[in-house]
């Protein structure tokens, strides 16, 4: 599905890749094949402009998007985004093989049952899970459902246009993050993946076969939550929480050498790496449970069915170790894949060490970015 949906929705101009985040801004630029890195830029956004997947204030996003574009050097001006992971809901279901007008209404009709608000205020879009399978005509065929708030859909488009941008497709982050990956998934199409994306406000789990996703599910737990659990620990604002979360944080129990490299500093020893376990250690569990709940359910949902490879990324998962304790707890080997895998980049004008760095938060943006590539005619 994932390169199905790619090359059947692409845009047939090149577009810029933006993710639209609660607490930022993250762009990238590529073009021509293979595809090369022109520019890429992050920026965060007052609290407040976007919420529960709502533009809640399209001005203040306009212009923050303005000086993103600005910061990046770009002219171009399409772009690909995507709807806020609160405000979509996904879901896998059979329908009868039939012509693609009465498909339209059938999944409609069949997607009403699963959507927790009226079906007339969400914007809703499907595609068939395996769009090469014979299927004869009345026959079952598995599709998978995208439903979006209109609300959402519409103030972003709003905030989008008034920064002064065409936009071509909105997609959904949790099939978005899977792009960069659909070369290494093409590789082995008979194994089963599990990737997990946590970001600011949601985590996103999609269970897939080969490029073929079998299910996905939407956690509200996020990375937001370990910040929280900091601020409340230590009694700090919600930036700085932030702050100590990347500079001090680590998911698995510290070691003693770990805790004697930090005695230098007064401040550093504050924020040891036991202290900082001790105050999020309640979320790493309940994520680990959560994640763990949502892999069962798929076994049952799907049959006998456990996946060989996690991955994880997404601007929560930067936490230290935290690869390693869901590989542990888990039995999934998990690993941070990197989204620059098959672009080229100059390294007179990017610094590649803090590309590679930053690789985790930037899944999303990049598959975007990929899906802006103009497709080989």
């Amino acid at each position: 599905m994932f390169s199905g949906l790619s090359k059947l929705f692409r845009p047939r101009v090149e577009a810029l890749g933006l993710e639209v985040g609660a607490s930022s801004l993250k762009l990238v630029e590529l073009s021509g094949h293979p595809p090369t890195l022109r520019a890429y830029a992050t920026r965060s956004i007052p609290p407040g402009t976007v919420v529960d997947g709502v533009v809640r204030e399209p001005g203040t996003l306009a212009q923050e998007i303005r000086e993103l574009l600005a910061e990046a050097r770009t002219k171009k001006r399409y772009v690909v985004s995507a709807v806020p992971n609160p405000a979509v809901i996904l879901r896998t279901l059979q329908v009868p093989k039939m012509p693609p007008k009465e498909m339209e209404e059938a999944v409609r009709w069949e997607a009403e049952r699963y959507i927790p608000f009226p079906i007339d205020e969400v914007v809703l879009d499907f595609a068939p899970l395996d769009p090469l399978a014979e299927v004869a005509e009345g026959e079952q065929m598995e599709v998978m459902v995208a439903a979006a708030r209109q609300e959402a859909v519409a103030s972003l488009i709003e905030a989008l246009r008034e920064a002064g941008l065409t936009p071509v497709v909105l997609d959904v982050k949790p099939f978005a993050g899977l792009y960069p990956l659909e070369e290494e998934l093409n590789r082995e199409p008979d194994r089963t993946v599990v990737a997990v994306e946590i970001g600011a406000e949601s985590t996103s789990l999609v269970l897939a076969r080969g490029d073929r996703p079998l299910a996905v599910r939407l956690l509200t737990l996020s990375g937001k939550d370990f910040t929280e659990a900091i601020a409340k620990s230590f009694g700090l604002d919600f930036l700085t929480a932030e702050d100590v979360k990347r500079t001090y944080g680590l998911a698995t129990i510290p070691t003693e050498d770990e805790e004697l490299l930090l005695d230098f500093d007064a401040e550093r020893e504050r924020y040891s790496p036991a202290r900082i376990y001790d105050a999020i250690r309640p979320v790493l569990v309940e994520l680990t449970q959560e994640i763990r709940r949502s892999l069962e359910f798929f076994r049952v949902q799907l049959g006998d069915i456990q996946p060989e490879v996690g991955y994880l990324y997404g601007g929560g998962s930067r936490l230290r170790g935290l690869s390693t304790l869901l590989t542990d707890t888990l039995g999934v080997n998990f690993l941070v894949p990197d989204p620059w895998n098959g672009v080229q980049i100059d390294p007179k004008r990017f610094d590649l060490e803090k590309l590679r760095e930053a690789g985790a938060e930037l899944m999303v943006p990049v598959g975007l970015a990929l899906r802006g590539v103009s497709p080989l005619d």
